[in-house]
């Protein structure tokens, strides 16, 4: 009785407070520990026109999760990085500087809409960080139309994060065209797990995908995958997910 108790006890406390985003970010090093604090603390910033606009507190990533992902790119070392979704570029920050640490690295990013709710703000954080000329490189196309040039252009990339459009299709078809581009040994991150339509798409993924390793992590909201192979299912293949 006293254990069952305790454990109640123990499961009912609620988790422990958060530190601030800089006690987490911090290893990062500046510039990028400032430029992430003063975006986690809501504070107005820099726009592609030039002036300071405020942001949506909503809009981000938490801190534990851009970190996941800064570590992924310092060990993965890799040559070329690629994200869907710009929005603030709170993740963006995070490759950055992982590109930065690394000493080599492009990162390239795609979001039709970054000159209208954002301001412009996700395309200017090479700026506010001060990255060497060369590392940051941003489209204005949809998805569908970069991912396509991209193909074309035969780029390979060893690490994409998918946060675009959150619809199940949507998110699936860039899943599917961004496969292809991922490099064997690289990974694929899908972003805001906690929305159905993204849990589908890592669900197609898990079952459909056997190229696609799924790579635990401590992180609730992301799905990650690692390409172990090429694509070699039959041309009927199918698993309900």
């Amino acid at each position: 009785m006293i254990s069952r108790l305790l454990r109640r006890f123990l499961t009912s406390r609620p988790p422990p407070p958060e530190p601030p985003p800089r006690a987490i970010i911090g290893a990062i090093g500046e510039p990028f520990t400032s430029v992430l604090g003063s975006m986690y603390d809501g504070e107005p910033q820099l726009g592609a026109d030039g002036q300071m606009h405020e942001i949506d507190p909503l809009t981000r990533i938490q801190p534990r999760q851009g970190l996941w992902l800064y570590q992924l790119i310092r060990e993965e070392k890799p040559d070329e990085t690629f994200e869907i979704g710009l929005a603030y570029g709170f993740s963006t920050v995070y490759i950055l500087a992982a590109l930065h640490a690394n000493g080599k690295g492009r990162h390239t990013a795609l979001d039709p809409f970054q000159d209208g709710v954002w301001h412009g703000i996700g395309a200017t954080r090479d700026r506010v960080t001060g990255v060497r000329p060369g590392t940051f490189e941003f489209s204005r196309e949809t998805s569908v139309q970069g991912l396509a040039r991209l193909a074309r252009e035969r780029r390979q990339f060893g690490a994409i994060f998918i946060d675009g459009d959150h619809k199940f299709d949507p998110a699936l078809v860039d899943f599917f065209l961004a496969a292809p581009l991922c490099q064997i040994g690289g990974h694929v991150v899908l972003d805001d797990l906690w929305l159905p339509s993204i849990e589908r798409v890592a669900s197609f993924v898990r079952r459909n995908r056997a190229g696609f390793v799924e790579v635990p992590t401590p992180i609730g909201n992301i799905a990650v995958f690692r390409r172990a192979d090429e694509d070699k299912r039959d041309w009927k293949h199918f698993v309900p997910f």
